[in-house]
């Protein structure tokens, strides 16, 4: 068993590129993964789970308490308890540089080994610098590796890996990438690649897939990779070891856990809508969710028998035109809202929930629960963690709850009848402070009958309540 934890000095350094090569590569050879992503970000870990047919998981201390993370991420992918030690992997893909956000901390709470995955453009000689000052900055992280991507040439390598090894000691050079744009068809929207149709789609992706492992690949050891890891994974294998003691322990003295009624709850997930960290899904099953997926984009109806609706984000803007002509499932989902049905959605599901969506300056018709418009033009990014305070009692629980949460958007809202907030009296549930603001709190949450709907990607390990609270109102309704 071994471990690894690709990161860089910065973005947008090839650090998903090579997790997803190297991801596959392993899983080609039987490997059993278990494969994270530090950070808020949904779109890696969506391209990844596409490519490999595993869960990712994303690791992010902020909105999983630190109670809850060693749990949520040594508990190993379904099926892989199962799985000989030896053939056990954990690979975690930074976000950002290796001392950005919480990335470090990720590192070095779990003993990772670090791979820097350098961006070599316009820079020679002068990598090993980066490379020594990612190595030494902060005690406590284990850089064992590094692999030098978007090469120009041999002796460019030549002259840049020859630094390395002469002058940082315990510091291995994998090898390298060529750069060749053209191999690397990864963009962050193209959601053809993260969710492709039908059978042709499929193949497609997994074309693109094994061009980017044996670019990637041609050019690296991947025998020394692996042995070093082994090498250097001993300080996460010890960690994972007593881990899994624990749990043996705790449960044979576990006491009977209390069981919950099954609950059915319809979750869009699709082309438009697929924003959602797996760990909401997993809190809600073990609350009693049976979690049925349907499709704004395609469905017809909602699935039968479902006692809430919960809508993530996404890019609805972008298949606005489609959303708007499936009036069937527009139809049932206001019937739902107006017969007092339990709604959430969050982000992309606000916006599906407004009367308009408007991108690219044509208006769409939605679902029309909320007398507001969602317009992507010239708005701007609001992006950030964001701490929730709701300010009356909902669905979620009472007045005063609190949980963590992450914000990510470019639309703005506008009331559809200028500032008559009284066309359908909607109130505003939530309020919230930034990180860098703390005690400044500013209004947010919609709520009108049993909908609720924010731009804020809520938490349900940051508190369990929202989740039980969620369910035990649906049972009720």
């Amino acid at each position: 068993m071994f471990s690894v934890y690709f990161a860089s000095d910065r973005s947008s350094s090839g650090k998903s590129t090579v997790t997803l090569a190297f991801s596959k590569m392993l899983k080609d050879l039987g490997y059993s993964l278990n494969i994270y992503k530090t950070g808020p970000d949904f779109i890696d870990p969506a391209v990844l789970a596409r490519v490999l047919n595993l869960d990712v998981k994303n690791l992010d201390p902020f909105l999983i308490p630190n109670k809850y993370l060693t749990e949520w991420f040594l508990s190993e992918n379904d099926g892989n308890e199962n799985a000989r030690e030896a053939k056990k992997v954990f690979v975690v893909e930074s976000a950002m540089g290796l001392y950005d956000g919480n990335s470090y901390d990720i590192a070095k709470k779990f003993k990772l080994p670090v791979v820097l995955v350098m961006d070599s453009r316009r820079i020679s000689s002068t990598m090993a610098s980066l490379v020594f000052g990612l190595k030494r900055y902060k005690k406590g992280v284990n850089v064992c590796g590094v692999i030098l991507n978007n090469i120009s040439s041999e002796r460019h390598y030549e002259i840049i890996s020859e630094e390395i090894r002469k002058n940082i000691l315990g510091v291995e050079v994998f090898g390298y990438i060529l750069n060749n744009e053209s191999v690397f068809s990864i963009k962050e929207r193209h959601l053809g690649l993260i969710t492709p149709d039908g059978k042709s789609g499929e193949m497609r992706l997994e074309k693109i897939a094994e061009n980017i492992k044996r670019a990637v690949f041609k050019n690296i050891r991947l025998d020394l990779l692996i042995k070093t890891l082994k090498k250097n994974s001993n300080g996460f294998n010890d960690l994972f070891s007593n881990y899994r003691k624990r749990i043996s322990e705790s449960h044979k003295n576990k006491k009977n856990t209390h069981i919950y009624k099954k609950i059915k709850i319809a979750v869009a997930q699709d082309k438009a809508f697929f924003f959602y960290y797996n760990f909401n899904m997993e809190i809600l099953k073990s609350f009693g969710a049976e979690i049925i997926f349907f499709s704004p984009y395609r469905d017809k109806a909602l699935p039968k028998g479902i006692k809430a609706i919960y809508i993530g984000g996404g890019y609805p803007e972008i298949y606005a035109r489609n959303l708007a002509e499936n009036r069937a499932i527009i139809g049932e989902i206001y019937k739902f809202y107006k017969n007092n049905g339990i709604i959430y959605a969050e982000c992309g599901g606000l916006m599906y929930l407004c009367e308009k969506i408007t991108y690219k300056h044509k208006s769409f018709d939605m679902t029309g629960v909320f007398p507001l418009e969602a317009s992507m033009d010239n708005a701007r990014l609001s992006l950030g963690y964001r701490t929730v305070r709701f300010k009356e009692k909902t669905f979620f629980g009472e007045s005063g709850l609190t949980a963590n949460g992450h914000e990510f958007h470019y639309s703005k809202l506008i009331n559809i009848d200028g500032n008559d907030d009284n066309k359908r009296d909607y109130k505003k549930v939530l309020e919230y402070e930034r990180l860098n603001s703390p005690g400044r709190f500013e209004s947010e949450g919609y709520s009108i009958l049993n909908a609720i709907g924010s731009y804020i990607h809520l938490s349900f390990f940051s508190n369990k309540l929202l989740a039980k609270n969620f369910l035990d109102s649906a049972r009720k309704s």
